[in-house]
């Protein structure tokens, strides 16, 4: 797992209550791929390279992001653009 290390990061995996684990383009999670600890509803890449979950309102970096995108006029820009 090239990103584990030194900061944990959200992997884009949720769940609501009690519920399967969904992707943030809300396909379901294939849980033969890996396990994730613990009872939370966001899962994150730990210090161990594992898969842990925890609050989503816990303050992590992203495995992957994107620019902000911001409406100017009628047209789509990036922020800073």
């Amino acid at each position: 797992m090239r990103y584990a290390g030194l900061t944990e990061h959200w992997i884009g995996l949720r769940r609501e209550s009690d519920q399967s684990w969904k992707w943030v383009n809300g396909t379901q999670f294939n849980q033969q791929l890996f396990s994730i600890r613990g009872g939370g509803d966001c899962a994150y890449l730990n210090y161990e390279k594992r898969v842990s979950s925890s609050r989503c309102s816990t303050e992590r970096w992203w495995i992957c992001s994107k620019p902000e995108v911001h409406m100017i006029g009628t047209g789509l820009h990036e922020k800073g653009t």
